[in-house]
């Protein structure tokens, strides 16, 4: 039975619902201060908010399926203040009025944090430790995540990303443009290939395109990078960040799973007990990108009153790929102590010999690191 390498998950990751309001909010009980904050609206169809350290606080980057709507904010938001400050136990975000994807008056939100290096981050030169490409980084080794700052050259090339270990997850964000995120998803049996399977953050995600990650695997070092704009580029839309992700025994798993159209569907063995899962359909048509935690609570199939959280199966979805409000219908999906398992036919998540991929971070690990069973932190 495999030992977790992180007793416990909440204290590099973790997932909070809170209330928007008139006035700033401050999001708390986190355990950590967290360097990258993703938030929804639950009640309305808004854009994904992403904030982090590396980039400071109120400039914030949307994820959508609408390229348009993919915006460059790599400078303070005038119009809306956004998050203004990353606090030792949360964020705080101020109420927004133009595009509340936040914080607005009498809506419902959730927020996802990650915690990276604290904001202290890492200069590493071109040229140096393998890399062709001047960055910025923070990694938090443990928990096998990272964030990356870095200006395109239009020159195929390799960047740093400072896990010590193969990312097997990175999205890429232009910040000067509003250019689509750029997925990729190593390491797995899904392609022969995955160098060059980009992946999108749309309904169709699935982009064979070797200039996005220039067909070259990344390593324990670096990873690398073509020509694409929403990759790297030496005219004026030539600043990027990069989310990386490792994964790590008993805290995160990144990998795949065959639908098999039942009911009674298919398992994926993570060797814990999720707090978040984040898939989209790979292969067999397109299919859109989920989000499934466990903090929000959960609401039967006929309407009835909720029956708490962390119940199976979970059946709220979000979408980054269209930005809809919470589908309290979305695919059911049960959180099990050692992986999840798809609970619907839905073609987003459990169609007959489709191959799906994922990324999911623990809540609790199966088994702790002295080999007893963990139990809740």
């Amino acid at each position: 039975m495999a030992f977790t390498t992180v007793d416990k998950p909440s204290a590099h990751f973790d997932t909070k619902i809170y209330a928007g309001s008139s006035s700033a909010v401050s999001v708390s009980g986190i355990g950590f201060k967290p360097d990258v904050v993703i938030t929804k609206d639950r009640t309305e169809a808004h854009a994904f908010g992403v904030y982090d350290s590396n980039r400071g606080i109120k400039k914030w980057l949307k994820w959508s399926s609408a390229q348009s709507q993919n915006n460059a904010q790599d400078v303070t938001n005038t119009i809306d203040a956004s998050l203004t400050s990353f606090n030792s136990d949360g964020f705080t975000i101020a109420t927004m009025s133009s595009d509340p994807i936040g914080n607005k008056n009498g809506n419902q939100f959730v927020s996802w944090m990650w915690k990276m290096n604290g904001g202290t981050t890492t200069s590493n030169g071109a040229g140096s430790n393998g890399a062709s490409i001047a960055s910025v980084y923070q990694a938090n080794t443990t928990a096998g995540q990272s964030i990356v700052t870095y200006d395109g050259t239009g020159t195929a090339g390799t960047i740093k990303h400072g896990l010590s270990v193969t990312p097997k997850l990175i999205m890429i964000k232009n910040l000067v443009e509003g250019r689509e995120w750029q997925v990729g998803h190593f390491g797995t049996t899904h392609t022969s290939d995955p160098e060059t399977d980009g992946l999108l953050l749309t309904a169709s995600p699935v982009a064979d395109e070797s200039t996005y990650f220039n067909d070259t695997a990344p390593t324990s070092t670096v990873f690398s990078v073509g020509t694409h704009l929403q990759a790297n580029t030496a005219d004026s839309s030539s600043k990027y960040v990069a989310y990386c992700f490792a994964e790590t025994k008993g805290y995160s798993k990144i990998g795949t799973y065959t639908g098999n159209g039942n009911a009674n569907g298919a398992f994926a063995f993570c060797g814990f007990r999720p707090r978040m899962v984040f898939l989209t359909r790979y292969s067999g048509g397109n299919g859109h990108w989920i989000i499934k935690d466990s903090a929000r609570t959960e609401t039967v199939k006929d309407g009835s009153a909720g029956i708490g959280p962390r119940a199976n199966p979970t059946e709220q979805g979000l979408y980054p790929s269209n930005g809809i409000a919470e589908n309290t219908n979305a695919p059911d999906m049960d959180f099990y102590a050692n992986g999840f398992k798809l609970r619907d036919t839905d073609g987003d998540t459990n169609t007959a010999d489709a191959i799906y991929i994922y990324y999911a971070v623990a809540d609790v690990p199966l088994v702790g690191t002295n080999g007893t069973i963990a139990l809740a932190q």
